[in-house]
């Protein structure tokens, strides 16, 4: 049996596939997945249905006059023809058409969710804590055997020696991944605290990266004290995660660059802590400068002089003010004396006998009547002098009929 080269049975293959009829004109539809564009306008991506895949490519002439919002999740019918890369032995469609014809189903469920938690303040920046400058402990999550975990290693070994790596293993694609996710993300808030956590993993399709599209994560990482650094994928890939996480780093590496400061970095911020100490240190020498200059012997001699003239200020002002009350005491006082003594003049018995009415005195006190006997003198006073008289007949009130009993002879 003749020995056929590599070559030989990939191109004998690609002209028996580009013989057939179904495979030379075919419309696939699938969803667009891990869509690249290279910098000569071809565009390299994969079509996937629930089970299968198929690789595709479309060149820059076909792609620049019709299609240039294609994107990951996307579906899509495209159409073409199946063929055979002869260098990788690979088949593939080479797309002339393509019809965008609505979201693929995962990325339906992604933007359902990423607004279902963008309304529930997930991605609130007001919530997000604060990265530390120089975290002494970082937690890791991620998997052991991945690029993404020797990338950060490297990252952290070269830029600072201070900071320990406090790996946590975990799948990161497949079943049950995204349990194992929470699991580390609780494990480091409750049984081992570190400073901040790094969530990463390397690039892949968006059905590789869907565990960190689950919302148990988002949950987990929103309810974290503990600050959580993402570094998912390529820059290009965004995940639940990504908005849910205090920061989102483009990659693994970039992540941990974030977490760990380099030496020239630390020895900025201690410069600048210097430079901040220094400037509190002159400012506040400054302000006692000041407060001591206020106790020279000028400036106490002009303090007690502005005090002495501020304290007769204030005598003056109350020298003024005792002044007004003692007058409106005294001036109620003269308003209230000759109030009474006009009262008293009207209750005065001078008044009544400028009417016609007389006083009767018998020795210096008042007369009555029953006290007066035949004989005795009296002084009458009128309102203009004063009689003296001898009495010579007493009659008492209530006499009747000239009772001489009442009468004094």
């Amino acid at each position: 049996m003749k020995a056929y080269t590599v070559t030989e049975i990939n191109r004998y293959l690609k002209r028996l596939v580009m013989a057939d009829p179904i495979l030379n004109h075919v419309s696939v539809e699938g969803e667009i997945s891990n869509f690249t564009r290279h910098t000569s306008g071809h565009c390299y991506f994969t079509l996937k249905d629930e089970s299968s895949r198929i690789s595709c490519v479309l060149f820059a002439r076909n792609f620049a006059a019709h299609h240039k919002t294609l994107k990951n999740g996307d579906k899509v019918h495209a159409k073409g023809q199946i063929s055979i890369y002869e260098r990788d032995g690979k088949y593939q469609l080479y797309v002339a058409e393509i019809e965008n014809i609505g979201l693929g189903a995962l990325y339906a469920q992604f933007e359902a969710l990423k607004l279902k938690l963008a309304q529930m303040g997930y991605f609130d920046e007001k919530l997000k804590k604060k990265i530390p400058e120089m975290p002494s402990n970082i937690g890791v999550i991620t998997s052991p055997t991945g690029a993404a975990i020797q990338d950060i290693k490297s990252v952290a070994t070269r830029r600072a020696a201070y900071s320990k790596l406090f790996i946590y293993p975990v799948r990161v694609q497949g079943e049950f991944s995204s349990h194992e996710i929470v699991k580390a993300i609780q494990y480091f808030n409750q049984k081992y605290p570190v400073d901040v956590i790094l969530l990463a993993r390397g690039g892949g399709s968006i059905e590789e990266l869907w565990s960190f599209n689950e919302e148990i994560v988002a949950q987990a990482i929103f309810e974290s004290r503990i600050p959580i650094i993402t570094g998912i994928g390529h820059e290009t890939d965004y995940t639940i995660s990504d908005f849910v996480s205090d920061l989102r780093a483009p990659t693994p590496s970039a992540a941990a660059e974030v977490a760990v400061k380099s030496k020239d970095e630390i020895q900025i911020v201690i410069n600048k802590t210097l430079q901040n100490m220094a400037l509190n240190v002159n400012q506040r020498v400054a302000l006692m400068r000041l407060k001591l200059d206020r106790f020279s012997e000028k400036a106490l001699i002009k303090s007690c002089y502005s005090q002495m003239d501020s304290m007769k200020d204030q005598i003056n002002r109350l020298g003024k003010s005792n002044q007004q009350t003692v007058k409106a005491n005294l001036s109620l006082k003269k308003s209230n004396l000759l109030g009474m003594g006009n009262m008293l003049q009207s209750l005065s018995p001078l008044n009544t006998l400028e009417r016609g009415y007389g006083i009767v005195q018998k020795e210096g006190g008042l007369a009555l009547a029953k006290n007066i006997h035949p004989g005795d003198q009296l002084n009458i006073r009128l309102t203009d002098g004063i009689l003296e008289a001898n009495v010579l007949n007493v009659q008492l009130l209530g006499d009747e009929g000239g009772n001489n009993g009442n009468k004094k002879n």
